[in-house]
C-alpha cells in the first residue's frame, strides 16, 4: 500500500493506472474490429440498433438514475464502516448496470442485424473490460492500492 504525505503521487499513480488500463481497452478494441470486421461507431453517440433497442435501452437507464438514488438515500441513512467502501458498492452497481446495458445491446445487435459481427464485438468487450475490472479490483488495483 502507498503512503503519501501529500496524496500527489497517489494522484500521478492513478492517472497512469487509468491511461495504461484505457490503452489497453483500446488496443484490444482495435484488434476485435480487425478481427471481426466491424465499424468504429461515432465518439460519444447512441448507436440504436433500432427502435425497439432505443426504448428499453432509456428504460434501462431510467432504472439505473433510480437505482443509484435508492443506493443514495441507503447509504445516508444507514451506517457503512467507510467512503471507500461506499465508492465500491456504486461503482459496482454502476457496472452491473452498464454490463446489463452492453449484453441487451449484443442481443439486439444479435436479433436485428443480419450478417453482422457486432454482437461479437460487443460480447468481446463485455468479457474483456469486465475480467480487467475483476483483476484490477482483486490486485488492490495492481498493488496501488493495497
Amino acid at each position: 500500500m502507498y503512503y503519501y504525505e501529500d496524496n500527489s503521487g497517489l494522484l500521478l499513480d492513478i492517472v497512469i493506472l487509468i491511461g495504461v488500463l484505457s490503452l489497453i481497452i483500446f488496443i484490444f478494441n482495435s484488434i476485435m474490429r480487425i478481427l471481426l470486421h466491424v465499424k468504429r461507431p461515432k465518439w460519444f453517440s447512441n448507436n440504436y440498433v433500432n427502435d425497439i433497442h432505443e426504448k428499453y435501452d432509456k428504460r434501462l437507464r431510467l432504472i439505473a438514475v433510480i437505482a443509484y438514488i435508492g443506493a443514495g438515500f441507503y447509504f445516508i441513512y444507514t451506517t457503512i464502516s467507510s467512503s471507500s467502501d461506499v465508492t465500491l458498492y456504486l461503482f459496482l452497481l454502476g457496472m452491473i448496470f452498464t454490463g446489463i446495458q452492453e449484453l441487451f445491446r449484443a442481443y439486439m445487435e444479435w436479433k436485428y442485424l443480419e450478417g453482422k459481427n457486432d454482437y461479437l464485438f460487443t460480447l468481446s468487450q463485455v468479457i474483456f473490460i469486465s475480467t480487467l475490472v475483476i483483476v484490477a479490483l482483486r490486485s488492490g488495483f495492481f498493488g496501488l492500492l493495497g
